[in-house]
């Protein structure tokens, strides 16, 4: 009897168990999307070395679930593993990026489109308050708030479209070109004006499919045009990466 005893106090129930398992689960995941967010905002930069003791700091974990989603991301492209072991941001060539900017137009042209089509006033007036929040980031030069700001105007478009194929091909593309972004807003005239996004919420507003997804070809050529200029000039070589406690990782 006091052998059962012992086994029967060793053996946890399903109950106890479970929580753990997610809790565990919770934690990686939730490590895993606001990466992936990172560099779909452009808080990374392109080059940028992913310390696994400065990313574990800075999300208050340890450092098993941070190798975890590393590792997730290589698989998918988004990050690379160098020649000693470290996973850095991958640099773009200029003929990778205009490729990247050749095929979101294609896609996210097709998804601002099914979004318009399928409008809301409910939609509209997000897009709008997020626009507003853009247009003061640029205002106040802000970068990264403008990075974040850019990418939730767009992601919450594309959401619209209730396209299963579309959005996870959109996701894949601005996780590779994603930390490019920052290069964008490096030029003393910050040539962000959100012109692009009022067209497009005049196509929304209009009811006119075309506008909407011209808005949004004209919002991806203006941005390549910039990060074109920027990946050629010197000016861009040796930036600093962005510091860890700077970077938006919202939901």
């Amino acid at each position: 009897m006091a052998r059962t005893a012992i086994v029967t106090r060793s053996q946890p129930s399903a109950s106890a168990v479970a929580p753990a398992k997610r809790v565990r689960g919770h934690v990686q995941n939730e490590v895993f999307e606001r990466l992936r967010r990172g560099l779909m905002v452009g808080a990374f930069m392109p080059g940028q070395v992913m310390s696994l003791r400065k990313l574990a700091t800075g999300f208050g974990t340890s450092p098993m679930p941070i190798r975890e989603a590393l590792t997730r991301l290589v698989v998918v492209n988004a990050l690379e593993e160098t020649a000693n072991g470290s996973v850095c941001v991958p640099r773009l060539t200029p003929e990778k990026l205009a490729e990247l900017f050749a095929v979101r137009e294609l896609l996210e042209g097709a998804a601002g489109e099914a979004a318009c089509r399928r409008c809301t006033p409910e939609l509209i007036a997000t897009l709008t308050g997020i626009n507003d929040e853009l247009l003061d980031a640029i205002a106040k030069r802000n970068v990264l708030a403008c990075l974040s700001s850019n990418q939730r105007f767009h992601f919450t478009l594309y959401e619209a479209s209730a396209s299963e194929v579309l959005l996870p091909l959109i996701e894949s593309l601005w996780l590779q070109f994603g930390p490019t972004m920052y290069l964008s807003l490096l030029s003393p005239d910050m040539p962000w004006d959100a012109s692009a996004h009022l067209e497009i919420l005049e196509g929304l507003r209009t009811a006119k499919p075309a506008i909407a997804r011209r808005g949004v070809i004209n919002d991806i050529r203006t941005t390549g045009r910039s990060l074109a200029a920027q990946m050629a000039s010197h000016a861009s070589i040796g930036m600093l990466s962005t510091r860890l406690d700077e970077l938006y990782f919202g939901s």
